[in-house]
């Protein structure tokens, strides 16, 4: 069973509990969006090669204009029911800094809350809110949640190798395995960092190849569409780099110490 509602918003599970709620988290979230890429027309073509995550809650004709809400509602869900997790994770980290967790919480937040807005405004053309379109403010709210999520990544692992370098020089005594908590931290910067290369690399590949079919008198499309099908793609590490920050999040949470250590607070 899960823990009663006020140490659920307060993130204070017991180690089953956890368990229980990230299995529940998972499974209802990769549940509503195998439901919306399974109800995304066949005569669309979605693929991650040529498709964003976020084209399978678009209601645009071109992609999925009757069932795009079980992706407006997966992301809603994500984005909320992540919150007893950044709790549970923030309580851990007191014990290496107050202030260090009061903003590494704030991070993590404000990146459920992009995930939240992602949801809520579908990546479609349409005014929504005097001239800017619903794609507009997705995409900034897609910018927030990416932002956030990415600076919390990097300032736990910061407040990390604080704890570490406390136990080495300091005699300071850690309940954190920080080498178990540097492998979640490793792959996501390995994939991370694979995708912002790919991406980066393609700008100068695709000015090369543009400039070489104009002086062949050939045309030659968008960077975007160029990209499509190919390792360069960004709808392609878009969708690998959400799925990987999904895994990092819940691998992080999970490899985090069980109960309180008996070590002193930093400040």
């Amino acid at each position: 069973m899960l823990p009663p509602i006020h140490r659920l918003l307060d993130g204070n599970f017991q180690r089953p509990e956890l368990h229980r709620y990230i299995g529940l988290l998972s499974l209802t979230f990769w549940g509503l969006i195998l439901i919306a890429w399974l109800s995304y027309p066949a005569e669309n073509h979605y693929s991650i090669m040529t498709h964003t995550f976020s084209f399978l809650g678009s209601f645009e004709e071109k992609h999925s204009p009757d069932y795009w809400f079980f992706f407006t509602i997966a992301m809603a869900f994500w984005g909320t029911a992540m919150f007893p997790v950044v709790q549970y994770i923030h309580r851990r980290f007191l014990l290496i800094s107050v202030w260090g967790a009061h903003i590494g919480r704030f991070f993590y937040l404000a990146g459920c809350i992009g995930i939240v807005l992602v949801a809520c405004f579908p990546d479609a053309r349409g005014e929504v809110i005097g001239d800017w379109e619903w794609t507009d403010i997705h995409e900034k709210a897609a910018i927030i949640a990416f932002a956030n999520f990415f600076l919390a990544v990097l300032w736990h692992g910061a407040l990390l190798v604080k704890d570490r370098l406390a136990v080495l020089f300091a005699g300071h005594e850690s309940g954190f395995p920080h080498g178990l908590l540097a492998i979640p931290h490793l792959v996501w910067a390995a994939i991370t960092g694979l995708g912002v290369y790919h991406l980066i690399a393609w700008e100068t590949i695709y000015a090369e190849r543009k400039l070489a079919a104009q002086a062949a008198g050939q045309p030659f499309g968008s960077a975007w569409t160029e990209a499509l099908n190919t390792r360069y793609s960004f709808p392609l590490w878009e969708n690998i780099l959400i799925y990987t920050l999904f895994a990092f999040i819940l691998w992080f949470t999970l490899a985090i110490p069980r109960e309180a250590s008996t070590h002193k607070t930093q400040s």
